[in-house]
């Protein structure tokens, strides 16, 4: 396998593997709540594809793929463009593919699976570490609004609130599966909400915009999921 390029490479990224190791993340077992997450962001930006990205040493797991061409697990570092996301805290948007520059990365794969729009923000720990993205990929080139931009940051924080509930509760373990039942049960209805309204034509016809009523859909959803992390590490 060759060596990552450097310019992949942030300069904290021991202690970011470090942290990485805390939320044992490094399968491709399905989580119902994840798996939903990531669908819904799909649909609520019209994407063709959508997924969470671990960036670990070499390679990026692909967990929570919706839809993607063809089934793929693991790539090497340098050929996805989430490694490149992770050394930045903005989102990361590249509204044509055949047109960007990446340093140190190579695009042809992503290219000739027929994607050329990719968004992605950072799932960042609570201490700093960019552990890798939630990303959504598109057919043909487009344009990404800012407000499409702050509702996938925000996308992406409640994310890393469901993996920082998981990491609390020790992954994989029976209290964990215990645990997300009630969390599917709470949030569960939100998620539908949320594909509800990206399914809704506009008044014009077309997809209806993301509007601030969706963000605040987001938002409450967060803050459920914060709540059981406040009542999970008060019980620790």
């Amino acid at each position: 396998m060759a060596d990552t390029s450097t310019s992949l490479i942030p300069a904290n990224d021991a202690a970011r593997l470090d942290a990485l190791d805390r939320y044992q993340l490094l399968d491709a077992r399905s989580e119902k709540v994840l798996d939903d997450v990531v669908a819904a962001t799909a649909r609520l930006f019209r994407a063709s594809n959508a997924m969470l990205s671990i960036v670990e040493q070499n390679q990026v797991l692909v967990k929570a793929p919706y839809n993607l061409p063809v089934p793929i697990e693991r790539i090497p570092r340098e050929q996805s463009i989430c490694s490149a996301t992770i050394l930045q805290n903005d989102t990361a948007v590249f509204e044509d593919l055949a047109q960007a520059t990446i340093p140190g990365v190579d695009t042809s794969l992503v290219q000739q699976l027929g994607l050329h729009f990719y968004a992605g923000h950072n799932l960042r720990t609570p201490d700093g570490f960019n552990l890798g993205s939630l990303c959504v990929y598109d057919g043909p080139p487009r344009q990404f609004l800012p407000i499409e931009r702050t509702l996938l940051a925000i996308l992406a924080g409640l994310v890393m609130r469901l993996l920082e509930l998981r990491r609390t509760l020790g992954a994989h373990t029976d209290r964990t599966a215990v645990l997300w039942e009630p969390v599917y049960r709470a949030i569960g209805g939100q998620l539908a909400r949320l594909s509800a309204l990206a399914e809704r034509p506009a008044p014009t016809g077309g997809p209806a915009p993301i509007t601030d009523g969706v963000v605040a859909e987001v938002k409450a959803i967060a803050d459920v999921v914060d709540q059981f992390v406040a009542a999970t590490l008060k019980r620790a």
